[in-house]
């Protein structure tokens, strides 16, 4: 979807599909934490046909979280590749890196803070979910200016591909100048010593 997108409507469109998709998905998340999937079951804990029809929502809810919430990363990976410098690809990934490290770690702690400070569980979580809207937000922003970045970053490498460019021709031609001085001094070496023609050297 979002190479489609990118191909056919430009690179601001993936992010703002991928902020779309970052809010979007809270929506079956708070489903699943505060629907009641056991209301279904009866007393002695059979199951029976509106057990197993909540289970269906459940597995159907499960994935339409797990697609939404999918989609952001990767975009988010290839928009930093894109309007970087490749000599700075490596610290901007590192940095990306260290960021979603640090929120890993720093999430779960967050969390039990809540749960112990805001009255259980599903409360907390709910809460936590609501952080998705800030990066969904984020992502969206980026619409305005994705695209001038990615035609600066395309204009720095077209002209440090140039000065290359100019580089390796001016070396060449001053490695070719030094080489006809060096043979024009053996065939004067030559011609002054009289034990190689010209003709042999050239």
């Amino acid at each position: 979807g979002s190479t489609y997108l990118y191909s056919n409507y430009g690179p601001r469109y993936p992010s703002l599909f991928s902020g779309c998709a970052a809010i979007l998905g809270c929506f079956p998340m708070w489903f699943m934490l505060n629907y009641n999937f056991n209301s279904g079951n009866g007393n002695n804990g059979i199951d029976n046909g509106e057990s197993r029809g909540s289970l269906l929502i459940f597995i159907l809810i499960s994935l339409l979280a797990g697609v939404l919430s999918g989609i952001t990363g990767p975009i988010v990976k290839s928009t930093l590749q894109n309007v970087t410098l490749p000599q700075m690809r490596g610290q901007a990934f590192a940095l990306l890196n260290t960021f979603d490290d640090f929120g890993r770690g720093l999430g779960p702690a967050f969390v039990a803070w809540m749960i112990e400070n805001m009255g259980g569980r599903q409360k907390a979580f709910n809460i936590g979910v609501d952080g998705w809207i800030f990066c969904g937000i984020l992502n969206g922003m980026l619409f305005w200016t994705v695209e001038k970045d990615e035609e600066n970053v395309r204009s720095a490498v077209e002209s440090m591909l140039i000065q290359h460019k100019d580089c390796i021709s001016t070396g060449g031609f001053v490695e070719e100048e030094s080489l006809e001085e060096k043979s024009s001094l053996h065939q004067d070496w030559s011609v002054k010593d009289n034990s190689v023609s010209i003709l042999e050297v050239s």
